[in-house]
């Protein structure tokens, strides 16, 4: 049952698409695959084909299901969903939502 809400909840993100356009202070959620990650910046290339650049700042939050992950976690090729903010013209990641096992969350849901 966990799975499948978490599953659901991946799959909802995905279905939002890649990337609204940046407005000041509104969340925005990504959900691609991992093309970078460095100690301060993560880069993703959304659903849509965009590649979108985030800041990790030491407030971000990293989750793998509902556990906590780290930034050492993420992985290139990976799927992820990140939730930014733009603040002063940059898009500061409050959270990089990880699947619950490695790779695709997606694919992750479908073995149950």
């Amino acid at each position: 049952m966990k799975n499948r809400i978490v599953g659901t909840a991946l799959a909802a993100a995905l279905a939002l698409g890649g990337v609204a356009s940046g407005h000041e202070g509104h969340e925005h959620k990504v959900m691609g695959k991992v093309l970078a990650v460095s100690e301060g910046k993560i880069e993703v290339e959304a659903t849509d084909g965009k590649k979108v650049e985030g800041v990790l700042l030491a407030t971000t939050k990293y989750l793998r299901g509902k556990a906590t992950a780290a930034r050492a976690d993420i992985k290139v090729g990976e799927r992820v969903v990140i939730v930014t903010v733009q603040e002063k013209g940059q898009n500061n990641v409050k959270q990089v939502l990880l699947g619950e096992g490695e790779g695709d969350p997606a694919k992750h849901d479908e073995k149950h």
